[in-house]
């Protein structure tokens, strides 16, 4: 099963809008773009996406993977993190969360869609 929704966290716009396009030209439907922890949250909870692709390092106080553990607590929606930055503390603490997938990103179109199809998506009933 394909995700047929996908919210995209970044807060550099350029790259929010690159991945984007790159995601519609895939045929996915990207329900919207949050640039911070709690706008990610907040977009979580109002559009249910099937995905969620996280940038790490966010503007402001809250990281990406603070905000994927937020929206773990009320919701089981699958987190690719797409990061620059992947030293090894960021990530084992985006492992601990039980991420599907750790991506760079400038991470090419077959590896981001590899991920996104290996997605571990719930199931309609």
């Amino acid at each position: 099963m394909q995700p047929s929704s996908i919210l995209i966290v970044e807060d550099e716009i350029i790259l929010a809008n690159d991945l984007e396009a790159r995601l519609i030209n895939f045929g996915y439907r990207v329900v919207g773009i949050a640039c911070s922890g709690p706008s990610a949250i907040a977009a979580a909870e109002q559009f249910l996406p099937d995905l969620i692709l996280m940038d790490i390092h966010l503007s402001g106080k809250m990281d990406g993977i603070g905000a994927a553990m937020e929206i773990r607590k009320t919701h089981d929606i699958p987190v690719i993190f797409l990061s620059a930055y992947a030293d090894e503390p960021t990530r084992l603490r985006a492992q601990a969360l039980g991420t599907h997938a750790f991506l760079s990103k400038l991470t090419t179109d077959l590896d981001l869609l590899a991920a996104i199809a290996t997605a571990p998506l719930q199931q309609s009933i």
